[in-house]
C-alpha cells in the first residue's frame, strides 16, 4: 500500500458509488490529518482511509479488499467505521489474528437530490453553542469521558440545529458529526411527540444541502422510531453497514 497526499486520484473510485463512500467523502473534508493509502499511485483499484482509531477499506473488488487488508498496517486494537456488512464480513474472515471487541449494527440512509428543493426556504433555526455542550453530552447515547470533547468539536466546527425552551434552554437539538451524517438527534423526555424532531430534522438537512454535502444518517438497525422518522423526511433505505472494532489476539488465541 502506498500513502498518497494526492487524494484527488479516489475520485473514480468514490463518483462510482457515492452511497458507500459518504462517510469518506465527510472525513476527507472535515479532518486533513487523516490518511489516504492506495494500492497503486497511478490508477488505483482501492484505497484505505485511517483515521486515528478508524479505518475504511474501500474497493469493488473483495480480491483487493483482502489484498490491501493483508498488506496494510494494522494497529492492535483497531475500528472500522459504517462499513457494508459484505466488506465487513470479508474484514473479520480474512484477518484471522483478530477478534472481534465490540459492534453495532446499523443502516445507512440518504436524501435523494430531487427532494433538496423541498428544504431551500426554510427559516433557519439556531446553532448549538458551546455553552450547551452540558447538556448535549448529559444526553448523548454514548456518553464517555471523551465524549464532551468530540461533541464540542462536533458543534465549533460543523452544522447544528436546536429548538429551546422559555429560559433558553435545548429541548431538542441535532448535529452533523465528522463523518458529515446527521445524528446526535435528541428531544428531552417532556417535550416528545409534538412534531419537534421532525422541525430539527428538516433544518439540519437545509443547512447540510446548504454546504454543498449530501444528507445521510446512519441509524442503529433496531431504532425503528429513527428509521420511520428518517422515511418521513424523504430518506431512502440504501444498505445495512457495520461499526465494529476489532483487536489482535494473544499469541495462545491465535
Amino acid at each position: 500500500m502506498y500513502l498518497t497526499d494526492n487524494w484527488s486520484i479516489i475520485d473514480p473510485l468514490i463518483r462510482d458509488n457515492i452511497a458507500a463512500n459518504l462517510n469518506t467523502i465527510g472525513r476527507m473534508k472535515n479532518n486533513k490529518g487523516i490518511k489516504i493509502y492506495v494500492d497503486n499511485l497511478e490508477s488505483p483499484r482501492g484505497f484505505v482511509l485511517k483515521d486515528d482509531y478508524w479505518v475504511i477499506p474501500y474497493s469493488k473488488d473483495e480480491d483487493m479488499v483482502r489484498s490491501m487488508l493483508s498488506s496494510f498496517p494494522l494497529t492492535d486494537e483497531v475500528g472500522f467505521c459504517g462499513i457494508q456488512n459484505k466488506t465487513a464480513e470479508i474484514v473479520m474472515k480474512h484477518l484471522k489474528e483478530y477478534e472481534l471487541a465490540w459492534d453495532e449494527d446499523c443502516e445507512l440512509f440518504y436524501l435523494p437530490e430531487e427532494l433538496y428543493s423541498k428544504y431551500e426556504n426554510l427559516e433557519g433555526l439556531p446553532y448549538l453553542q458551546e455553552q450547551d455542550i452540558e447538556i448535549v453530552d448529559r444526553y448523548y447515547t454514548y456518553r464517555d469521558e471523551t465524549s464532551r470533547e468530540y461533541l464540542l468539536e462536533c458543534i465549533k466546527n460543523r452544522p447544528s440545529s436546536k429548538l429551546t425552551n422559555q429560559e433558553g434552554s435545548p429541548i431538542s437539538w441535532a448535529l452533523v458529526r465528522e463523518d458529515n451524517s446527521l445524528g446526535v438527534m435528541y428531544t428531552v423526555s417532556d417535550y416528545r411527540n409534538k412534531g419537534l424532531a421532525k422541525i430539527i430534522t428538516a433544518d439540519l438537512i437545509h443547512k447540510t444541502i446548504a454546504r454543498g454535502n449530501i444528507p445521510y444518517v446512519h441509524i442503529r438497525a433496531d431504532n425503528n422510531a429513527s428509521k420511520n422518522l428518517a422515511k418521513e423526511m424523504g430518506f431512502v433505505f440504501w444498505d445495512k453497514i457495520l461499526w465494529f472494532g476489532l483487536r489482535k489476539k494473544s499469541r495462545k488465541e491465535e
